[in-house]
């Protein structure tokens, strides 16, 4: 018998090292002896599953996938890598590195699991000895032995929706279309062994196998899984082949898999605060021998999304015939895209001997699903009458794209671009991308506000802003020959319309009126609802004998007057804001109000000449900078509503 003598004789762990060294050296040396190739899948599986009990055939939703069920590489929408490092018995040397990268053909995933083991000493019994206690020595005569078992994993997994798209498959996925969200994967495994030392010869091994999987929710808090591992009848190489023609089978298993959201903020049978749980079930039957059945228990929970606790059963084989309960726990911690593994896993058959595996992984947090169709503009404001609209289809699935309902060209490369008119005020241009079937793959809008322009008001106009915007929110008209005329003067009616127009948000909504207040104010006149409104609200007073002179044009003294009391302006003790007003004059006090609320900036330097006819430029400067405008102003710079 061989054995390990690195400490002293009768160290557990030794022994049982020995004992895994013998039975390989049996299996090259005595072909009369028949068992089944060793997988290092079987611990390399990564810390967060081993501390779960390796219970993640139902959940699978990281990069772990690869190794208990391909199918959930269907469920990560952004790359992931992940690594691991333990050790078995405190000598068994484990590491593993694996990624997976989706794509929209489905995810594939690569994975290297590498498990070693060197300098192991052989021993003899020492001459003399008892029989019946022999006492080992080391066999200095002997090559030290080494062995390593290293597995590349090629995955693949997607959504079934992705085959039922086949037009000779299509009829199935409008029958069920709930297997459209179910992930198949697979693996594609190749060994390679190697066991040295203690006369072995011809110890190098290769060997392949495949994986099969199937995941999906059954309704938001539950998932279930189902693994074929090791599918490949030996016939066509699903086998471990040795240079001596030694030949092992890797056995085949059914695994059985579910997964339950108790605790979450959504999707779960319960809510606690932020908390999430978790419980997982596993089930494994051997295809191919007699064996026991194996159970796998998990929980993992989560008061935050930093941390998470687990704890598991790993059920395991002893002998032949009996099952032993291997306890596992394990924490992880999440910061960002990376998350950090510990996961600690008991073995019965090796009782104080701690076994610590660690994990380190990035891309973790789901990803920021990126747009399929990129347009340019958006968020645009503009006084030109019509916008290109330029772009790409970033899909490859789209082959068609319609702007507006309308059919646009596109570029082998996916390149398109239109003119399209613009109708004064708020737009949302619609982008459609289609596939070769006709089917909606994406919508996308380019949001454009247009203001409004008007021939005698140039780009340089000094109030050009205030006026394109005023005119945009219909407070303020042009004239029948698309003119705004800003240096007209403007009528006391005219003021208190456009004023009562800003108020209620339209025409539309101001009152009707069938009162006459002002006796030079007819029943028949076009500006009464108006008229009578602001005065109702206080705007606006009239003459002592009761007229309202409603086509007098205003002094700016008496337009900056009706607009402070529209816009709640506070009267402000006068200080000689400006040389050419008297602190007694009637309207000294709003002057000041107005100075302070930002409304007269336009005379900065320059003297406020009460008496002077307010131009319609004037009037619409005054009014932009009041309160209530500044409001509607920013809604319709609003891209997030009305869009």
């Amino acid at each position: 018998m061989l054995a390990l003598a690195l400490e002293k004789e009768g160290s557990m762990k030794k022994i049982l090292l020995a004992i895994f060294l013998v039975f390989l050296a049996i299996v090259l040396v005595v072909p009369s002896f028949a068992q089944s190739a060793p997988d290092p899948v079987r611990l390399a599986v990564g810390a967060r599953p081993l501390g779960m009990g390796k219970a993640f055939v139902g959940l699978a939703d990281d990069v772990g996938s690869i190794y208990l069920n391909p199918a959930g590489l269907g469920n990560p929408d952004r790359w992931q890598v992940t690594s691991m490092s333990g050790k078995f018995l405190e000598e068994f040397n484990y590491l593993t590195l694996s990624g997976l990268y989706p794509t929209q053909y489905g995810t594939f995933g690569l994975a290297y699991v590498g498990s070693s083991i060197g300098g192991a000493l052989p021993t003899t019994i020492e001459v003399g000895s008892d029989p019946a206690d022999p006492i080992y020595v080391w066999d200095e005569n002997q090559d030290a032995m080494s062995y390593y078992n290293n597995l590349l994993i090629l995955s693949y997994g997607a959504k079934l929706g992705k085959v039922l798209d086949l037009p000779f498959l299509s009829s199935i996925g409008q029958r069920f279309p709930g297997l459209r969200e179910t992930n198949f994967g697979a693996n594609v495994k190749l060994f390679s062994v190697n066991l040295t030392g203690d006369h072995i010869t011809q110890g190098n091994a290769t060997g392949k196998e495949i994986d099969l999987g199937l995941q999906g929710k059954v309704n938001p808090w539950c998932s279930l899984g189902l693994t074929l591992n090791n599918i490949l009848p030996a016939s066509m190489g699903g086998k471990l082949h040795y240079d001596s023609g030694w030949d092992e089978s890797y056995p085949g298993i059914v695994k059985l898999g579910s997964s339950f959201d108790i605790l979450g903020p959504e999707n779960a049978l319960r809510t606690l605060w932020t908390h999430k749980l978790k419980f997982l079930a596993d089930f494994d039957y051997e295809l191919d021998r007699a064996v026991p059945n194996l159970f796998h228990l998990g929980l993992e929970w989560q008061p935050m999304d930093l941390i998470a606790i687990r704890s598991g059963i790993d059920q395991d084989m002893s002998g032949t015939s009996q099952t032993v309960n291997n306890f596992t726990g394990g924490v992880g911690l999440t910061y960002g895209d990376f998350r950090f593994d510990y996961a600690f896993h008991q073995f019965s058959g090796a009782p104080g001997v701690d076994n610590h595996f660690f994990s380190f992984s990035y891309g973790i947090a789901p990803g920021k699903k990126g747009p399929k169709i990129l347009l340019s503009p958006d968020k645009l404001i503009t006084l030109d009458p019509a916008v290109d609209i330029a772009g790409s289809a970033i899909d490859p699935q789209i082959v068609q794209v319609k702007i507006s309902s309308i059919k646009t060209p596109l570029s082998p490369r996916g390149e398109f671009k239109t003119r399209v008119s613009l109708p004064v005020g708020k737009n949302a241009i619609l982008v459609e991308g289609f596939d070769e079937d006709g089917k909606l793959v994406e919508t996308a809008k380019s949001r454009v506000l247009r203001l409004a322009s008007y021939p005698d008001v140039t780009k340089e106009y000094w109030a050009r802003e205030e006026i394109s915007y005023i005119g945009t929110l219909g407070l303020v008209k042009g004239y029948p020959d698309g003119k705004f005329k800003p240096q007209g003067n403007i009528t006391r009616a005219e003021l208190a319309t456009l004023l009562m127009r800003t108020q209620a948000s339209g025409d539309a909504n101001v009152p009707t009126s069938s009162i006459q207040r002002f006796k030079d104010v007819a029943l028949k006149h076009w500006g009464l609802k108006y008229i009578n409104a602001a005065a109702t609200a206080g705007i606006v007073t009239g003459y002592p004998d009761k007229t309202f002179k409603p086509s007098a044009n205003l002094t700016r003294a008496e337009g900056l007057a009706m607009i402070a009391r529209f816009g709640g302006v506070p009267q402000q003790p006068y200080i000689k804001q400006f040389s050419d007003v008297n602190a007694r004059h009637w309207a000294a006090g709003i002057i000041a109000g107005a100075q302070a609320e930002g409304m007269l900036s336009f005379l900065k330097g320059q003297p406020f000449e009460p008496n002077r006819k307010l131009t319609r430029a004037e009037a619409v400067k005054m009014l932009y900078g009041s309160k209530p405008v500044g409001l509607l102003v920013k809604g319709l710079q609003d891209f997030s509503k009305g869009y």
